[in-house]
């Protein structure tokens, strides 16, 4: 692989806060890097000055960026892209889908309306036609609709069409899943897994790291530490490199224990050489302190619960709900809220997740069928656009409301800075205003926040999103502990298989129930999938009377000719997909999942039929083709 870029000597502080201290990267052709770092701590600031939005320090020696120009070869020259986490609305509100292209390439804009031999020449054609190609690919069908007409998730899918199509040799992709279903997550790993450019992604979403990613850079103390690997073996790297730092910190805490007893003793039994050991003794202790500082910190998530013993919280029966008859969300579902159920809430963009929730919470009111609620149900809703914070106020003001202790749900009281530093902040920024902050350190105080209040559910829309890795296995830890009840909304595949004991699954208006979590209904979301795209194909190849036998056709017809070229790999994909059925059906745990003899193997069985129906028929055509 060749060099596309280097940067040397980054220096960058922010009023007091340091963001880089003499880092330095390369980035070749082909490099498929994970980023990682805590949230505030410079991953986006990264992408910033590497497409030049934001400029290092003046150092001693100076910031160096160097770009690979080339040589007359395109694909090695530095070209960048940057696909930030949310589509920029302001100034572009009467947009379409389809002219927001323009918004990212104003250049080619004014040569589309005044040159339209030069904007050829720069492939602006072929880049508006990936790019609604790409649109439609997720879904994106009427591309004249306004970009403020869509949702957070179809705002997304216009980021993701944006990157896709680009023809630059390094994408930069921040937080690119945030707001998108499962469905078309996966839709995005498949191209971004074929693509051959270079690319650098911020993400939280661990699959999309363990499968996408073979370079790791890491942000870090003001550095950016290099590791060459996939996220697994990083994970793998950074558990021997803990197990090490223990290993010597307990050898060093043996000998402290040593030279403390030696210290605790008079002067004249210490003997003559006492000024050396004293030093030794001072020196040891700092590096004991320099080790403890550097591990890791933990967030103090204390999930508070309330005393309450009833068992089952909310329960709702046939129960309907509609904005408008045009616009039918529910009909007929119903369902239950124990203690302790930890319920992932499944389904694609606009089936009515949020819209459950609010049902739950009492926000709205069904239109029909029964809802019951336990005696003073406490539920704490931890929003996905972090709309409780008052961007004005500060950390100090949000948590201790004017005070220098947050009062705890279980009546203990704790000091407002170390309230705060229990999640990862420095005491020194709890005065700065909430605008200040990055998405993911505004989500932390939010969970910093809400988690001072008791709750016999709590409710989590998206609640990943912007957090970094470091936050979310921890919160993964506290949910799995809280004995109360946990509705998830995600899309993050990890998160969901780590807490989820009970799913819900929104699909054709109804509500399935499963008895298992992520890891459980996995399979089944698989085999809805492959239902679809048997469907979808049936409506694209409409059944025809079977015609009368014919003589068969000559392999010299050039028609024919040209079906035989690509009939084998029809009869390899579909021979692929058989097989996956083979296995999906081979591995099904029916204690585990709903109603398996009409639910999951009836949809896996009847896809299994369809597509030997057609694996048949592909070994017939091929047979008369090379007769």
């Amino acid at each position: 692989m060749s060099l596309l870029c280097s940067i040397k000597n980054i220096h960058l502080t922010f009023g007091t806060k340091t963001i880089f201290k003499n880092a330095q990267l390369s980035i070749s052709t082909g490099d498929r890097i994970g980023l990682l770092g805590l949230n505030g701590k410079g991953k986006s600031t990264l992408f910033k000055i590497l497409s030049g939005d934001v400029i290092p320090d003046h150092s001693t020696p100076p910031f160096e960026f160097n770009k690979a120009r080339g040589d007359g070869d395109d694909s090695k020259r530095f070209t960048l892209f940057y696909v930030p986490q949310e589509l920029p609305v302001n100034g572009h509100e009467n947009v379409s889908i389809k002219d927001y292209f323009f918004v990212f390439y104003p250049e080619l804009k004014t040569l589309y309306e005044t040159h339209l031999d030069e904007f050829e020449r720069l492939h602006g054609w072929d880049l508006i036609q990936d790019y609604e190609s790409y649109l439609k690919y997720f879904g994106h069908e009427n591309l004249d609709k306004k970009i403020t007409d869509l949702s957070g998730g179809e705002q997304k899918k216009i980021l993701l069409s944006l990157g896709l199509s680009s023809n630059a040799n390094l994408i930069l992709w921040d937080e690119p899943t945030n707001h998108l279903d499962i469905e078309t997550i996966k839709l995005f790993e498949d191209e971004l897994n074929s693509t051959s450019k270079a690319f650098m992604l911020i993400t939280h979403d661990r699959y999309l790291l363990s499968k996408l990613t073979r370079r790791i850079l890491h942000i870090q103390h003001g550095r950016i530490e290099n590791f060459d690997g996939s996220y697994t073996d990083y994970l793998a790297f950074l558990e021997r490199s803990e197990q090490a730092k223990m290993s010597l910190l307990n050898k060093l805490k043996n000998n402290l224990e040593r030279e403390q007893a030696w210290m605790r003793q008079g002067v004249k039994a210490r003997g003559t050489r006492s000024k050396k050991r004293v030093e030794n003794f001072l020196d040891l202790k700092d590096r004991v302190s320099t080790i403890k500082s550097e591990a890791k910190k933990t967030l103090d998530l204390s999930l508070q619960k309330s005393n309450r013993q009833t068992k089952v919280l909310v329960s709702f029966t046939d129960l309907d709900f509609e904005y408008s008859k045009s616009k039918v969300l529910f009909e007929q579902i119903s369902g239950e809220i124990h203690k302790g159920n930890k319920i992932g809430l499944l389904g694609q963009n606009g089936v009515g997740k949020t819209t459950l929730l609010k049902l739950v919470k009492g926000d709205l009111a069904p239109t029909g069928g029964k809802m019951k609620t336990a005696d003073n149900l406490q539920i704490q809703y931890f929003s996905q656009k972090r709309d409780e914070l008052d961007i004005d106020t500060t950390p100090y003001q949000l948590l201790g409301d004017g005070n220098d202790f947050v009062a705890l749900p279980d009546g203990s009281k704790k000091h407002v800075i170390s309230y705060f530093e229990s999640f990862l902040f420095e005491r020194d920024d709890i005065n700065r205003p909430l605008k200040t902050f990055s998405g993911g350190e505004k989500s932390r105080l939010q969970l910093a926040f809400n988690l001072t209040k008791p709750g016999d559910i709590l409710i989590f829309d998206e609640p990943t999103n912007d957090l970094d890795l470091e936050t979310i296995q921890i919160l993964e830890e506290k949910l799995a502990e809280f004995p109360g009840a946990v509705i998830l909304i995600s899309h993050d595949r990890a998160f969901l298989s780590t807490v989820t004991n009970k799913v819900w699954l929104i699909d054709e208006k109804k509500l399935q129930n499963f008895e298992g979590g992520y890891d459980q209904v996995s399979p089944y979301l698989d085999a809805l999938e492959i239902e679809k795209e048997l469907r979808e194909s049936t409506k694209e190849a409409p059944s025809t009377p079977a015609p009368q036998p014919v003589a068969a056709p000559k392999v010299n017809n050039n028609k024919n000719k040209l079906r035989l070229e690509t009939i084998y790999t029809d009869i390899e994909a579909t021979e692929s997909k058989v097989k996956i059925i083979e296995e999906k059906i081979a591995a099904l745990d029916y204690t585990k999942l709903a109603d398996p003899k009409n639910g999951e193997l009836k949809i896996l069985t009847d896809a299994q039929s369809v597509l030997e129906e057609r694996l048949l028929a592909l070994y017939q055509e091929l047979e008369e083709l090379e007769k």
